[in-house]
């Protein structure tokens, strides 16, 4: 019977052997390959909207074939989703919601609820409120805040230009 000694006795081969198969199971399972971001051309970026109230025709325009931006508002409170373009766009899965009230399309998971006027949401129960207002926690933590969405009468805020850019949730 061999004795241990015998057994982990490695030449010069093995030990290269050893290295080398280390190497590989690193490189395969181990290492993470960072991602290659393709350069952004200076024509697709979009520069931040300023921080601004609208009423439901202000927003229309921001659906992403009028204007470059694309902005829509979920309980009251709209985001500059441009960012999200391929989503949100024209040709996204969510685009009938750009440029508009987003509220009742998400509280009931049904785009065709969007509405062109001003929604008050009622008829809203309260578990389509509370999806709604989850997505609009969502999207307060992945997108610029622009401002409150109006109700017909309703004056807009002035907002100061160096003032800080809020999360949404401070109204």
């Amino acid at each position: 019977m061999p004795s241990l000694t015998e057994l982990f006795e490695l030449s010069a081969t093995d030990a290269v052997l050893i290295v080398l198969f280390v190497y590989v199971v690193y490189k395969l399972f181990f290492k993470r390959r960072q991602a290659v971001l393709p350069e952004q051309d200076p024509k697709t970026i979009v520069p931040p909207l300023k921080k601004q109230d609208m009423n439901v025709e202000q927003l229309r325009r921001f659906d992403g074939v009028a204007d470059e931006h694309i902005c829509l508002a979920v309980c009251g409170k709209i985001y500059d989703v441009t960012k999200g373009r391929d989503f949100y766009g024209p040709d996204g899965a969510y685009g009938e919601l750009a440029g508009h009230d987003a509220t009742r399309a998400l509280g009931t998971m049904d785009v065709k609820q969007v509405r062109d006027e001003f929604d008050d949401h009622a008829g809203m129960d309260a578990s389509d409120m509370e999806e709604a207002r989850e997505w609009q926690q969502r999207m307060a933590m992945k997108y610029p805040f622009i401002g409150r969405l109006l109700a017909p009468g309703e004056e807009p805020m002035e907002y100061e230009v160096a003032a800080e850019q809020t999360d949404g949730k401070s109204f």
